[in-house]
């Protein structure tokens, strides 16, 4: 996802510039891009809440653990860890509304609350009541919404590199113009059309840093459902909605009775671990914060042995 903290005043005039060259470019072209089909598979494993589809996979069986994926992400992220998860838990992984293979609810998408309603509703059809949540990243701001509004169906939260806290500065102009109604469709769909591949992989490879980005993590999360111009907007509006749905949450963390499991990487540029999981951490009246020295923003994928041992605690809580 975008920093939640302030981007250089030099990165974002090239940001703009580049972006907006290849707006001019999408323009000049008269490119439309379309939705690929839903695979009839992905279809059978989704449900509707309220006309959108939420799809979904669901492994295991046991405690019931539900993912929730950051930005600029869907599913398909959890991948590596689901297998892991699931011996001992019943494990359900969502598209997040807008992402994925998931329908767009209208600007309800942009919430947090309505995100984990429309989660809840889904479990409730499965004969889930109750949940641990594990939420990397934006998604780990979700779980925390979802705990406020309805602790009654929340076990324990596990929150991943997640933002808590309201930060200086924006997320960057990318996020700005993507979420603006003027400028966000034509550039929507000038991205798919004409963004190189090593854009992608460079903006991988902050997000992981210092680590490596894994071998073929592009390809397993499917960049083109990343680049649809629907969800290419749909992630920015999120992002451009978060800082003030936080603003209202803060002064209502204390009020969180049930466990919480914080893990962060102190070398976190995008979500850095002073500025929200630190602070968080003495919010929290059950809170245990892991710091992984040297990891950044991913630790499901480098630190996952540290996230099967949050969700080992929480079943001891």
């Amino acid at each position: 996802m975008s920093s939640t903290g302030s981007a250089p005043e030099g990165l974002r005039r090239r940001e703009a510039l580049a972006l907006a060259a290849v707006t001019l470019a999408a323009c000049a072209r008269g490119e439309e891009m379309r939705h690929e089909p839903i695979d009839a598979v992905a279809r059978a494993r989704a449900i509707e809440i309220d006309g959108a589809a939420l799809a979904f996979v669901r492994r295991g069986s046991g405690p019931p653990v539900v993912l929730i994926h950051g930005a600029s992400g869907n599913l398909r992220d959890w991948t590596p860890a689901l297998p892991l998860l699931a011996e001992r838990r019943e494990v359900v992984a969502f598209d997040r509304p807008g992402h994925g293979l998931s329908g767009w609810p209208g600007s309800g998408g942009l919430r947090l609350g309505e995100q984990a309603r429309r989660m809840r509703g889904a479990l409730r059809r499965m004969g889930i009541e109750r949940a641990t949540l594990v939420g990397h990243s934006y998604g780990g701001s979700v779980a925390l919404a979802w705990a406020l509004e309805a602790p009654e169906t929340v076990d324990g939260l596990v929150l991943l590199a997640a933002p808590s806290q309201v930060w200086e500065g924006g997320l960057g102009l990318s996020t700005d113009l993507l979420a603006n109604p003027l400028s966000g469709p034509a550039l929507a769909r000038a991205i798919p059309a004409l963004l190189p591949r090593t854009v992608a992989e460079a903006a991988a490879a902050r997000v992981f840093a210092p680590q490596p980005v894994p071998p073929g993590y592009l390809d397993m999360l499917r960049l083109e459902l990343v680049l649809r111009p629907a969800t290419l907007r749909a992630n920015a509006g999120q992002l451009a909605a978060l800082k003030d749905q936080i603003r209202v949450m803060v002064p209502l963390y204390p009020d969180l009775a049930m466990p919480v499991e914080l893990i962060h990487g102190t070398a976190d540029v995008t979500v850095p671990l002073a500025i929200h999981s630190e602070p968080l951490a003495a919010q929290l009246p059950r809170a245990r914060l892991t710091r992984l020295a040297g990891v950044g923003h991913m630790p499901h994928h480098v630190a996952l042995p540290e996230v099967v041992a949050a969700l080992d605690r929480l079943s001891r809580a």
